[in-house]
C-alpha cells in the first residue's frame, strides 16, 4: 500500500519526498539553477508544498520546503499552516527560485510514510488558492528554464 494515495495529492498537501525515486523515475521537472559545476536542485528526502495540481496532465507543480533561510528564501505565512504541531513550531521556508513539475504517479511513488492519519496531514493555505498561486507565480520570474531531473 502506497504511502500516499492519488486522490490525497490536492493543493497545500505537504509531502515528504524521496528526491532519488523521483529522478530514477523520470518525467520530474524542475527550474532550480544548474551549471556545469553545481545543481541547486533539492536532493534525498525532501518536504515539498503542492501548489497546483493538473488532472488533465496528471501533474503537479510544487516547491521544496526549507528549515532554514538562504538568499532568495521567504518564510511561509504561519497562519496558513495547519497539521501537527512539530510542524507548526518550526519555521518554514520555501525558494522562490524552485519549482518542480512532477507526474502525479511518481509523486505517489516518491512519498514517504507520514506518521500522520490522512485527516491530520500537514498543509499550508489549504484551500486557498489565490496564496498558492502566488507562489506558483514565482516560477514564471525565475530565469531559469524547467529541465528533466536527473
Amino acid at each position: 500500500m502506497p504511502a500516499l494515495g492519488r486522490d490525497e495529492v490536492v493543493p497545500g498537501l505537504v509531502v515528504r519526498l524521496d528526491t532519488a525515486r523521483l529522478r530514477a523515475g523520470g518525467g520530474s521537472r524542475t527550474n532550480a539553477q544548474s551549471t556545469p559545476d553545481e545543481d541547486r536542485a533539492v536532493t534525498d528526502v525532501h518536504d515539498f508544498l503542492v501548489l497546483l495540481v493538473d488532472a488533465r496532465a496528471s501533474q503537479v507543480t510544487a516547491i521544496p520546503l526549507f528549515p532554514r533561510s538562504a538568499p532568495g528564501s521567504a518564510p511561509l505565512d504561519d497562519r496558513l499552516r495547519t497539521g501537527p504541531v512539530e510542524w507548526l513550531a518550526q519555521p518554514v521556508y520555501y525558494s522562490r527560485w524552485q519549482h518542480w513539475q512532477i507526474p502525479v504517479d511518481a509523486l505517489v511513488d516518491a512519498a514517504l510514510v507520514e506518521p500522520e492519519s490522512p485527516d491530520a496531514r500537514r498543509t499550508h493555505a489549504s484551500g486557498n488558492m489565490d496564496a498558492l498561486q502566488d507562489l506558483a507565480n514565482w516560477a514564471s520570474r525565475n530565469r531559469c528554464t524547467f529541465r528533466e531531473v536527473r
